[in-house]
Protein backbone atom coordinates (compact mmCIF):
# COMPACT_ATOMS: atom_id res chain seq x y z
CA UNK A 1 0.00 0.00 0.00
CA UNK A 2 3.12 2.14 0.62
CA UNK A 3 4.16 2.12 -2.60
CA UNK A 4 0.97 2.60 -4.14
CA UNK A 5 0.73 5.91 -2.13
CA UNK A 6 4.08 6.56 -3.22
CA UNK A 7 3.11 6.35 -6.86
CA UNK A 8 0.39 8.24 -6.46
CA UNK A 9 2.55 11.25 -4.91
CA UNK A 10 5.14 10.89 -7.84
CA UNK A 11 2.02 11.20 -10.23
CA UNK A 12 1.15 14.22 -8.62
CA UNK A 13 4.75 15.67 -8.42
CA UNK A 14 5.12 15.05 -12.34
CA UNK A 15 2.41 18.10 -12.51
CA UNK A 16 3.13 20.43 -10.02
CA UNK A 17 -0.20 19.79 -7.97
CA UNK A 18 1.92 19.30 -4.29
CA UNK A 19 3.25 22.38 -4.86
CA UNK A 20 -0.06 24.13 -6.00
CA UNK A 21 -1.78 22.98 -2.65
CA UNK A 22 0.81 24.38 -0.32
CA UNK A 23 0.91 27.94 -2.48
CA UNK A 24 -3.25 27.97 -2.16
CA UNK A 25 -3.00 27.21 2.03
CA UNK A 26 -1.57 30.79 1.27
CA UNK A 27 -4.67 32.11 -0.64
CA UNK A 28 -6.47 33.25 2.25
CA UNK A 29 -4.43 34.17 5.30
CA UNK A 30 -2.69 37.12 3.70
CA UNK A 31 -5.87 38.93 3.39
CA UNK A 32 -7.85 38.34 5.99
CA UNK A 33 -4.78 39.27 8.24
CA UNK A 34 -5.04 43.30 6.45
CA UNK A 35 -8.73 42.61 6.92
CA UNK A 36 -8.32 42.14 10.41
CA UNK A 37 -5.84 44.56 11.38
CA UNK A 38 -7.99 47.07 9.69
CA UNK A 39 -10.77 46.45 11.85
CA UNK A 40 -8.69 45.98 14.71
CA UNK A 41 -6.70 49.33 14.27
CA UNK A 42 -10.09 51.08 13.06
CA UNK A 43 -13.01 50.25 14.77
CA UNK A 44 -10.70 48.76 17.45
CA UNK A 45 -12.80 46.02 16.96
CA UNK A 46 -10.88 43.12 19.26
CA UNK A 47 -9.94 43.85 22.97
CA UNK A 48 -6.11 42.24 22.85
CA UNK A 49 -3.77 41.27 19.99
CA UNK A 50 -4.38 37.47 21.36
CA UNK A 51 -7.93 37.96 20.44
CA UNK A 52 -7.51 39.24 17.21
CA UNK A 53 -4.84 36.65 15.71
CA UNK A 54 -7.53 34.17 17.02
CA UNK A 55 -10.09 35.61 14.55
CA UNK A 56 -7.43 35.12 11.78
CA UNK A 57 -6.95 31.83 13.00
CA UNK A 58 -10.81 31.18 13.15
CA UNK A 59 -11.34 33.21 9.65
CA UNK A 60 -8.65 31.07 7.96
CA UNK A 61 -10.38 27.96 8.85
CA UNK A 62 -13.59 29.22 7.92
CA UNK A 63 -12.73 30.39 4.30
CA UNK A 64 -9.75 28.47 3.45
CA UNK A 65 -10.35 25.06 5.08
CA UNK A 66 -14.30 24.74 5.03
CA UNK A 67 -14.94 26.46 1.90
CA UNK A 68 -11.53 26.41 -0.09
CA UNK A 69 -10.26 22.96 0.70
CA UNK A 70 -12.76 20.54 -0.70
CA UNK A 71 -12.47 22.25 -3.75
CA UNK A 72 -8.91 21.81 -4.01
CA UNK A 73 -9.49 17.94 -3.42
CA UNK A 74 -11.59 17.95 -5.74
CA UNK A 75 -9.46 19.05 -8.28
CA UNK A 76 -6.91 16.72 -6.95
CA UNK A 77 -9.18 13.63 -7.16
CA UNK A 78 -10.07 14.31 -10.48
CA UNK A 79 -6.46 14.13 -11.36
CA UNK A 80 -6.06 11.08 -9.51
CA UNK A 81 -8.88 9.33 -11.12
CA UNK A 82 -8.55 10.24 -14.02
CA UNK A 83 -4.86 9.74 -15.34
CA UNK A 84 -5.32 5.90 -15.86
CA UNK A 85 -8.70 6.44 -18.09
CA UNK A 86 -6.58 9.30 -20.23
CA UNK A 87 -3.98 7.19 -20.32
CA UNK A 88 -5.51 3.75 -20.97
CA UNK A 89 -3.44 2.23 -17.97
CA UNK A 90 -5.91 0.21 -16.21
CA UNK A 91 -5.01 -2.99 -18.44
CA UNK A 92 -1.15 -2.71 -17.52
CA UNK A 93 -2.35 -2.40 -13.53
CA UNK A 94 -4.07 -5.71 -14.04
CA UNK A 95 -0.96 -7.49 -15.01
CA UNK A 96 0.65 -6.07 -11.99
CA UNK A 97 -1.47 -7.09 -10.04
CA UNK A 98 -3.39 -4.41 -8.14
CA UNK A 99 -7.11 -4.90 -7.29
CA UNK A 100 -9.25 -1.73 -7.63
CA UNK A 101 -9.86 -1.59 -3.62
CA UNK A 102 -6.35 -1.15 -3.33
CA UNK A 103 -6.08 1.73 -5.95
CA UNK A 104 -9.10 3.67 -4.37
CA UNK A 105 -7.35 3.07 -0.86
CA UNK A 106 -3.91 4.46 -2.24
CA UNK A 107 -6.09 7.17 -4.15
CA UNK A 108 -7.78 8.40 -0.81
CA UNK A 109 -4.80 8.25 1.28
CA UNK A 110 -3.27 10.40 -0.59
CA UNK A 111 -6.22 12.77 -0.46
CA UNK A 112 -6.60 12.34 3.40
CA UNK A 113 -2.69 13.36 3.67
CA UNK A 114 -2.70 16.64 1.49
CA UNK A 115 -6.22 17.81 3.35
CA UNK A 116 -3.81 17.32 6.56
CA UNK A 117 -0.75 19.19 4.81
CA UNK A 118 -3.15 21.86 3.66
CA UNK A 119 -4.41 22.77 7.12
CA UNK A 120 -0.96 22.68 8.46
CA UNK A 121 -0.23 24.66 6.09
CA UNK A 122 -3.01 27.42 6.21
CA UNK A 123 -1.94 27.44 10.12
CA UNK A 124 1.17 28.04 9.71
CA UNK A 125 0.41 30.73 7.40
CA UNK A 126 -1.89 32.30 9.33
CA UNK A 127 1.08 32.18 12.54
CA UNK A 128 2.99 33.73 9.93
CA UNK A 129 1.06 36.80 8.91
CA UNK A 130 -0.15 37.26 12.06
CA UNK A 131 2.98 37.47 13.98
CA UNK A 132 3.45 40.51 11.82
CA UNK A 133 0.36 42.39 13.24
CA UNK A 134 -1.10 40.41 16.19
CA UNK A 135 0.46 38.07 19.34
CA UNK A 136 0.40 34.48 18.30
CA UNK A 137 -0.61 32.41 21.25
CA UNK A 138 -1.94 28.61 21.47
CA UNK A 139 0.17 27.70 18.61
CA UNK A 140 0.02 23.95 19.52
CA UNK A 141 -3.74 23.93 20.31
CA UNK A 142 -3.84 25.23 16.99
CA UNK A 143 -1.74 22.95 14.90
CA UNK A 144 -3.30 20.02 16.31
CA UNK A 145 -6.66 21.60 15.83
CA UNK A 146 -5.75 21.45 11.89
CA UNK A 147 -4.81 17.76 11.64
CA UNK A 148 -8.03 16.59 13.06
CA UNK A 149 -9.86 19.53 10.92
CA UNK A 150 -7.65 17.91 7.84
CA UNK A 151 -9.10 14.45 8.87
CA UNK A 152 -13.20 15.80 9.13
CA UNK A 153 -12.83 17.91 5.83
CA UNK A 154 -11.37 15.02 3.96
CA UNK A 155 -13.96 12.71 4.80
CA UNK A 156 -16.97 15.39 4.09
CA UNK A 157 -15.48 15.75 0.77
CA UNK A 158 -15.82 12.03 -0.13
CA UNK A 159 -19.33 12.68 -1.64
CA UNK A 160 -18.31 15.49 -3.90
CA UNK A 161 -15.02 12.40 -4.98
CA UNK A 162 -17.75 10.27 -5.31
CA UNK A 163 -19.75 12.16 -8.25
CA UNK A 164 -16.67 13.45 -10.05
CA UNK A 165 -15.57 9.41 -10.10
CA UNK A 166 -19.38 8.96 -11.06
CA UNK A 167 -19.53 11.35 -13.62
CA UNK A 168 -16.25 10.95 -15.19
CA UNK A 169 -16.46 13.79 -17.46
CA UNK A 170 -13.80 16.00 -18.51
CA UNK A 171 -11.72 18.15 -16.02
CA UNK A 172 -13.83 21.32 -16.66
CA UNK A 173 -16.59 19.63 -15.63
CA UNK A 174 -15.15 18.30 -12.13
CA UNK A 175 -14.29 21.94 -11.71
CA UNK A 176 -17.95 23.02 -11.91
CA UNK A 177 -18.86 20.30 -9.72
CA UNK A 178 -16.19 21.60 -7.45
CA UNK A 179 -18.00 25.12 -7.48
CA UNK A 180 -21.16 24.44 -7.46
CA UNK A 181 -20.12 22.27 -3.64
CA UNK A 182 -18.38 25.36 -2.14
CA UNK A 183 -21.29 27.37 -3.12
CA UNK A 184 -23.44 24.84 -1.67
CA UNK A 185 -21.51 24.81 2.02
CA UNK A 186 -21.16 28.48 1.76
CA UNK A 187 -25.21 29.17 1.83
CA UNK A 188 -25.88 26.28 4.10
CA UNK A 189 -23.06 28.27 6.31
CA UNK A 190 -25.30 31.05 6.03
CA UNK A 191 -28.66 29.81 6.83
CA UNK A 192 -27.85 26.97 9.52
CA UNK A 193 -30.39 28.82 11.66
CA UNK A 194 -33.24 28.10 8.76
CA UNK A 195 -32.50 24.69 8.30
CA UNK A 196 -34.18 21.67 9.65
CA UNK A 197 -32.26 19.84 12.77
CA UNK A 198 -31.87 16.83 11.00
CA UNK A 199 -30.30 18.11 7.58
CA UNK A 200 -28.00 20.50 9.66
CA UNK A 201 -26.67 17.19 11.08
CA UNK A 202 -26.86 15.39 7.99
CA UNK A 203 -24.87 17.98 6.14
CA UNK A 204 -21.24 17.96 6.92
CA UNK A 205 -19.68 21.62 6.58
CA UNK A 206 -22.27 23.01 8.59
CA UNK A 207 -21.60 20.17 11.27
CA UNK A 208 -18.23 20.24 10.92
CA UNK A 209 -18.34 24.13 11.76
CA UNK A 210 -20.62 24.17 14.71
CA UNK A 211 -19.08 21.34 16.34
CA UNK A 212 -15.31 22.98 16.07
CA UNK A 213 -16.73 26.33 16.78
CA UNK A 214 -17.95 25.00 20.26
CA UNK A 215 -14.36 23.01 20.80
CA UNK A 216 -12.49 26.82 19.96
CA UNK A 217 -14.47 28.53 22.27
CA UNK A 218 -13.41 27.04 24.99
CA UNK A 219 -9.50 27.62 24.14
CA UNK A 220 -9.74 30.83 22.55
CA UNK A 221 -12.40 33.71 22.98
CA UNK A 222 -14.95 34.37 20.00
CA UNK A 223 -16.27 37.65 18.65
CA UNK A 224 -19.24 35.48 17.87
CA UNK A 225 -20.27 33.88 20.77
CA UNK A 226 -23.38 35.58 21.06
CA UNK A 227 -24.24 33.46 17.50
CA UNK A 228 -22.97 30.26 18.81
CA UNK A 229 -24.96 30.78 22.29
CA UNK A 230 -27.99 30.90 20.02
CA UNK A 231 -27.17 28.23 18.04
CA UNK A 232 -26.64 26.14 21.21
CA UNK A 233 -30.57 27.61 22.19
CA UNK A 234 -31.42 26.05 19.03
CA UNK A 235 -30.02 22.33 19.76
CA UNK A 236 -28.55 22.72 16.37
CA UNK A 237 -24.70 21.61 17.71
CA UNK A 238 -23.59 18.10 17.17
CA UNK A 239 -22.07 16.15 19.37
CA UNK A 240 -19.11 14.53 19.14
CA UNK A 241 -20.46 10.89 18.24
CA UNK A 242 -22.84 12.16 16.20
CA UNK A 243 -20.38 14.06 14.15
CA UNK A 244 -17.90 11.31 13.86
CA UNK A 245 -20.60 8.63 12.61
CA UNK A 246 -22.12 10.58 10.06
CA UNK A 247 -18.83 11.04 8.79
CA UNK A 248 -17.58 7.95 8.73
CA UNK A 249 -21.03 6.89 7.41
CA UNK A 250 -20.15 9.63 4.78
CA UNK A 251 -17.00 8.07 4.33
CA UNK A 252 -17.66 4.07 4.05
CA UNK A 253 -20.09 4.47 1.82
CA UNK A 254 -18.39 7.12 -0.37
CA UNK A 255 -15.50 4.26 -0.31
CA UNK A 256 -17.48 1.62 -1.24
CA UNK A 257 -19.13 3.45 -4.07
CA UNK A 258 -15.94 4.40 -5.70
CA UNK A 259 -14.50 1.09 -5.43
CA UNK A 260 -17.08 -0.53 -7.07
CA UNK A 261 -17.02 2.49 -10.01
CA UNK A 262 -13.36 2.35 -10.50
CA UNK A 263 -13.75 -1.93 -10.94
CA UNK A 264 -16.78 -1.38 -13.36
CA UNK A 265 -14.65 1.48 -15.56
CA UNK A 266 -11.64 -0.83 -15.27
CA UNK A 267 -13.28 -3.63 -16.22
Amino acid sequence: MLKLIKCEFRKLKRKRFVQLVLMASFLFPAPLTLIVYRLNSVQGKYSTKEAAFDALWQSVMGFGMLLLLPCVLGILAAQLFFMERDNDTYKNLRTIPVTSTEMVAAKYAVLLLLSILFCISSTAASILCGSICFDVTNIIYKLMFSVLDGIMIALSALPLVLLIVFFSKSYIFSVMLCVFYSVFNLLSTFTIASLPKILVFLLPTPSIMLWSSVQIAEHMSMEDAADLQNFVELGLIPSTAQLFFTLGAIGIVSVLLAIYLYKERSE
